[in-house]
Order: C-alpha cells, then sequence, then structure tokens
C-alpha cells in the first residue's frame, strides 16, 4: 500500500511539473529553468519580463508591478514602447510664430502674475479696468473705452484687476490648470512649479473645507473684503429653493454657521450647518456637479502620480480619501451640506437619469485613484466587489434600479454618440468621459481590465468606427493626447496614435500667442448651418481649429462646429489652461519636445 502512495503521490508531482511547463511555454518561457546569465525575455503580451540570474530565470511583472511593458531587457512607459517618432505636422498659415515653449512660458508667467490670486487660490478669466479715453462732444467725464485695457496684460498683475470671472464651473477649470501644473513639474522638476502646485491645493483643501462636509467640494468661493471677488450683494443669491436644482449661495455668518435667505419671509436664516469661524463672511455655491469632480479627481490624480513632494502627496492623498469615502458611505452619490443628493452628484449606474457608461467611468475612476493612492483595503474592495463584482453577484447601493453587474458591462452605454450625425453630443459628457478614461486606465495595471478600458476609450468613444463627429475628427488636442497616451500598445496592437499626436501639435501651434478676444473670420466651408445642436443652436459640418475660435476658459469642454465669433477685447484676459494642459501632457508623453 505504501509503495503504491508513493508513486501515485510522485505521479501527481510529474503532472504539475509538467503543467507548469506547459503553462510557462505557453508564456513564452522556456521549458527549462536553466539559462545563461545576461539572458532575458518578454512574454507574448510585453506584461512580464524573465531576466536570468544564477542559472535560473526570474520573472518581473512589468505591467502588475508598474504599469509598465517589456521591452529591450527593461520595463518602460506603454506610450514609449517602440520608441515612437512622432511625425511633425505640415505648417498652416493659421500658426503663430511663437514656438510651443515660447507660448508655454508666455502663459506660465501671466498665470503666475495676473490669473491666480494668491488671496483666492485659483484660476480664473480676469476682467481689468477700461481704457480712460479722450470724450467725444457732449459727453460727461471720466470716458472709457471698455474695449481695451487701461493697463497692459504684458505688465498687469492680478492686483490690478478690477474684477475675477466666477463660474459655477471654477473648482473644475482651476483643477485643470493644477494638473498642467503636475504634468510640468513631472517633465521639468521647477520649483516655480512646484511653488504654484501647493497654492493650488491650498484651494483645494479650501474648496473641500468650507462645506463642512468631508468630501463635498464646493463649485466656487469667495473670501471677504476682496473687492475684485465679493458674495453677492442681493439677497436672492441666497435663496435655497425646496428641491435641489439651483446653484444658490451659501454665506457663513460670524459664528461660522451657513446663512440663508427666506425669500417669502424677506428675512435670513441661520442653519444649524456650522464650519471653522474662520470663514465667517466667506460665502460659497452649492449643488456642487460631476463635472467639478472630474476635473478635482483628474487633477488630485495627476500630482499622486507626478509630484514627489511630501507635503503635496499627503494633501492630495488626504483629498482623494475623503471623496472615496464620502462616495462609498453615501452609496456613490454627492450629498450636499443640507443632506440632499445633488443634481448632478451620482457616479453609479442605478439611475434612469444619466448615461450608466458615463456613471460607471467616472465611479470606476475615481474609486481606482483612491485605492491605489491611499492602498485602503476596504476603497480596493469596494473596486473589486462593488463595481467590479468579482466575488459574484452583490447588491451595494440599497438601490431599486440596481442590477449587480460590473461597471465594465456599462462602459459601451457612455451617452456620447446619441445621434447618427453627433450634433446632439453633450460636450460636457465628452470632456468628463475623457479624463475618466486617462486615469483609469493610468491607475489600472490588471491587464486584463487595462485592455478592457482601452478598447472601450478606443472603439466606443475616441475612434467610433463610421461616425462623423468621432472624437478622432473634433480638431481637440487634449483628446488627441489622451488618446495617444492611454492607447494599447505593443504586441497585437496597430501601434502608436501617430495621426493623433500629429494634428494635437498642428492644434497647438495655431494656439493664440495672446488670449484675450480677437476679430475671428472662419472659412466660408466652416461657416455654413449644416445641423442643431440640442440647445438648438447653428453648427457647422467641420471642426473649428484652435485659430478659427473664440478663447474658452476650457475650449475642449465646448462645441468644436459651434458658428459664432467674437470681436476684439483686450479687457477679458481668459485663463490659458486650454494650452497648458495638453503642452504640458504632450511634453511628458514625448510627443513634444523641448525645443519644439
Amino acid at each position: 500500500m505504501k509503495k503504491v502512495l508513493e508513486s501515485a503521490f510522485i505521479a501527481f508531482i510529474l503532472m504539475m511539473s509538467m503543467s507548469a511547463a506547459v503553462a510557462a511555454a505557453e508564456a513564452g518561457f522556456p521549458l527549462t529553468a536553466a539559462c545563461a546569465s545576461g539572458e532575458w525575455k518578454c512574454t507574448g503580451d510585453a506584461y512580464t519580463l524573465s531576466q536570468c540570474e544564477n542559472g535560473e530565470w526570474k520573472n518581473t511583472e512589468c505591467m502588475r508591478d508598474s504599469g509598465k511593458l517589456c521591452e529591450n531587457n527593461a520595463c518602460v512607459d506603454p506610450w514609449r514602447y517602440g520608441s515612437p517618432e512622432w511625425p511633425a505636422p505640415a505648417q498652416n498659415k493659421l500658426d503663430t510664430p511663437e514656438s510651443l515653449s515660447n507660448k508655454a512660458a508666455y502663459y506660465e508667467d501671466i498665470s503666475k502674475r495676473l490669473h491666480v490670486s494668491p488671496k483666492l487660490k485659483y484660476m480664473t478669466t480676469v476682467y481689468m479696468p477700461c481704457k480712460s479715453v479722450e470724450c467725444a462732444p457732449g459727453q460727461t467725464p471720466p470716458c472709457k473705452d471698455c474695449m481695451e485695457t487701461a493697463i497692459p496684460e504684458e505688465i498687469a498683475t492680478w492686483n490690478d484687476v478690477e474684477r475675477f470671472g466666477h463660474h459655477d464651473n471654477d473648482g473644475l477649470f482651476s483643477a485643470l490648470y493644477l494638473a498642467a501644473e503636475a504634468f510640468r513639474y513631472g517633465v521639468t522638476r521647477d520649483p516655480q512649479a512646484l511653488e504654484m502646485i501647493k497654492l493650488l491645493l491650498d484651494g483645494e483643501v479650501l474648496r473641500m473645507r468650507i462645506t463642512g462636509v468631508p468630501g463635498l467640494f464646493t463649485r466656487s468661493y469667495s473670501p471677504p473684503d476682496f473687492k475684485a471677488s465679493e458674495c453677492p450683494a442681493e439677497p436672492k443669491a441666497y435663496i435655497h429653493d425646496l428641491i435641489e436644482g439651483n446653484n444658490q449661495k451659501v454665506l457663513i455668518g460670524d459664528d461660522g454657521c451657513a446663512r440663508i435667505y427666506d425669500g417669502k419671509k424677506k428675512e435670513w436664516q441661520t442653519t444649524t450647518h456650522c464650519v471653522s469661524k474662520e470663514f465667517a463672511g466667506w460665502c460659497w455655491t452649492d449643488n456642487v456637479s460631476k463635472d467639478e469632480y472630474a476635473g478635482h479627481m483628474f487633477a488630485l490624480g495627476a500630482v499622486a502620480k507626478l509630484v514627489d513632494d511630501p507635503q503635496a502627496q499627503a494633501i492630495a492623498k488626504d483629498l482623494i480619501a475623503q471623496v472615496a469615502e464620502h462616495l462609498i458611505k453615501n452609496k456613490m452619490e454627492v450629498v450636499d451640506w443640507d443632506g440632499r443628493v445633488t443634481s448632478y452628484g451620482r457616479f453609479h449606474a442605478a439611475t434612469f437619469g444619466d448615461y450608466t457608461g458615463l456613471n460607471a467611468a467616472m465611479g470606476l475612476d475615481f474609486i481606482k485613484i483612491a485605492a491605489e493612492v491611499t492602498k485602503d483595503h476596504s476603497i480596493a474592495r469596494w473596486y473589486d466587489d462593488c463595481l467590479l463584482q468579482k466575488s459574484g453577484k452583490r447588491r451595494c447601493l440599497n438601490n431599486i434600479l440596481e442590477t449587480p453587474m460590473p461597471y465594465t458591462n456599462h462602459l459601451v452605454y457612455n451617452g456620447i454618440y446619441v445621434d447618427a450625425d453627433g450634433c446632439q453630443m453633450n460636450y460636457d459628457n465628452n470632456a468628463m468621459h475623457v479624463l475618466s478614461m486617462h486615469n483609469l486606465i493610468w491607475f489600472e495595471h490588471d491587464p486584463k481590465l487595462r485592455e478592457i478600458y482601452q478598447k472601450s476609450f478606443d472603439e466606443d468613444v475616441f475612434r467610433k468606427k463610421g461616425h462623423p463627429r468621432a472624437l478622432i475628427n473634433q480638431n481637440n488636442v487634449f483628446f488627441d493626447f489622451v488618446f495617444a497616451s492611454q492607447k494599447r500598445l505593443g504586441p497585437g496592437s496597430d501601434g502608436p496614435a501617430l495621426d493623433a499626436v500629429s494634428n494635437g501639435v498642428a492644434m497647438l501651434r495655431q494656439f493664440p500667442t495672446r488670449y484675450h478676444y480677437e476679430n475671428t473670420q472662419p472659412p466660408p466651408e466652416k461657416s455654413k448651418p449644416f445641423c442643431k445642436s440640442r440647445h438648438g443652436e447653428d453648427l457647422g459640418e467641420f471642426a473649428r481649429t484652435p485659430g478659427e475660435r473664440c478663447p474658452n476658459n476650457v475650449s475642449f469642454w465646448e462645441d468644436p462646429y459651434r458658428l459664432y465669433s467674437c470681436s476684439h477685447n483686450s479687457r477679458v484676459i481668459v485663463a490659458p489652461t486650454d494650452f497648458l494642459l495638453p503642452y504640458w501632457m504632450g511634453r511628458y508623453y514625448g510627443f513634444i519636445s523641448e525645443k519644439e
């Protein structure tokens, strides 16, 4: 009996060894452990590097360990696989004479000097004082020309600003500039970039602390006694509707408690929601949206990835953790200071009010970033077991509409291509989805999941087959560079996105050297009405380029087919984020050289 058992055990060991050998061979490794010093091998999918050490093969999981690919006996950044040579675009008559690096240097200077006040701690468009002019006969002095600035932008500072522009998406647009500075620091290690990152991070902290709810950002805020950015004087700005829907102001009283205005009783009310008394006299805007969170998490993720300063790392980690904990606690919904779910604050797929794929991408992105940055096992379990259902069907939301399934199944239903000609596109959704997919792919190192995300972004979004307004055709440099940086490369892929990078660089070349309103004259073929937008506006058939468009806070957030024009006004100096973000991303990913 003993001999029979011994024989069976030996047979079992041999069988297991043969299975392991077959598996190794299928993975691209030799059937024998013996090897010569200096030998190396990549698996067929380029995810694993095998190197010979002391006669035995040792494996390095390039993708799982660090999000890289195996090439030439090393783990390399995926976007550098194959050492792609990015083609230079052809010259265009709309190209500016300045180099991209010169434009970037000017816009970085004007951002620090003019657009980012150390009192506000966030990036905004600014409105300069009107120029004084000689009065015409019959006019009463003083006379002003409000199409011209009294102080040229080349010498103006934030102290000269008449008014800092406020927008319901202040947080979003400023966060995108924070992301730009994170990529800038990733390229240059410039101390000035780090200084700006820390200032903007201070603003991110204020943007959450002033709400008094961990994980809840405000859309915008204003400190007291700051003439260029005052809280509204009219009480109606502080009236709160019974149903969440309007973005209303909240005033912080001297006791630190939130004050709102009762429009029927015509009187102020002090609520029981209180924050630190240091915010007395401040006001902020509630009902934050998913647009805001898309920008904040994109930026904080970039800081976590690229900025090796301990203080910046700690702040980014803390804010990311607070967002994730808020979403998990509230079943993937943003709950406002007054206990109501914000109008556009749902990040789960159990909803009739949004596209499930759009929500799924953002939910996956935010929780994945938090799991990686914080190393918190409870957050990682939510990602794995609730969003991806890795442990089997599980209801996590307590939502009557919840159908347990992996969120990867929803990605195709992103809501970007809602009609055949693309005229009904929602460009808020487009931009949010691109932001989500960049960081989701960037942070995901599981090869199978990463390929699912990459395939969806490629086929369902950027290169939507047969669609006239696929994102690849929109002359959007940010979209171009996100796709090129996160596209699947390596064995079995169709190679680097050469055309997208070339088009993106061409768009940056056309970007104006001064970002205030000027006369625009698009060519006739781009000025003919072709269809109507979802807002009833006339749209053209062809996407305009930066040289044919009016300036905007972030132009990649708007419809490039819009038929509109603008006239000269040097007083309104627009925040140059939409140049700086793709420029520094292009530098970081190697699409643009330092001398370009």
